[in-house]
């Protein structure tokens, strides 16, 4: 599976059910998300000023507009932003069925965006992220077309160390014929 096909993939109604848990503090949480994740091709507006603002000189090859509603435990708050996901390039290794490439992320309301590296390889997408802040690492993977998987770790500057499970179930929509 190319890197297009998996994202064409994702699209689609959510249902996100998350457990995080900080390593050091031994303390989790729950969190149930609503996601509505749109497909756009490369030629998309918003995908082509992503990468004129962001990453100039790169091609788009597709991208994922990510819009996200969430609660998290003991929080009265909801939690709404949409993210948009652009994947740059992707390079075959040989004789392996794994791409890898970059990518470009929209950051949240008043962050800047943020650039990242993916690998497809078995059919599972990890993606990791470096800031000054943190480095993430985002492991996604279908168990069927209406089921998926996702972990992540994340790891602070300051030493703190959260890791996050997520089984997320496709909303009444199946996903686009690849």
């Amino acid at each position: 599976m190319e890197i297009v096909n998996f994202f064409e993939k994702m699209a689609g109604r959510w249902f996100s059910q998350r457990t995080t848990h900080a390593l050091s503090t031994q303390q989790s949480k729950a969190g149930k998300s609503n996601l509505e994740v749109d497909f756009l091709s490369a030629e998309a507006s918003e995908v082509q000023q992503l990468c004129q603002t962001a990453a100039a000189g790169k091609t788009p090859l597709c991208g994922l507009k990510i819009q996200q509603d969430s609660t998290v435990e003991g929080d009265s708050k909801n939690i709404s932003h949409t993210t948009l996901l652009v994947p740059l390039s992707a390079e075959k290794s040989a004789g392996d069925n794994q791409y890898n490439g970059t990518f470009v992320r929209s950051g949240k309301p008043g962050q800047p965006s943020q650039t990242g590296s993916y690998s497809l390889e078995e059919e599972v997408l990890t993606i990791t992220t470096k800031t000054e802040e943190a480095t993430s690492t985002e492991r996604l993977w279908f168990i069927n077309d209406n089921l998926r998987m996702r972990t992540g770790i994340t790891e602070l500057a300051s030493g703190l160390r959260i890791a996050s499970f997520c089984s997320e179930i496709r909303m009444g929509v199946k996903p686009p014929k690849s």
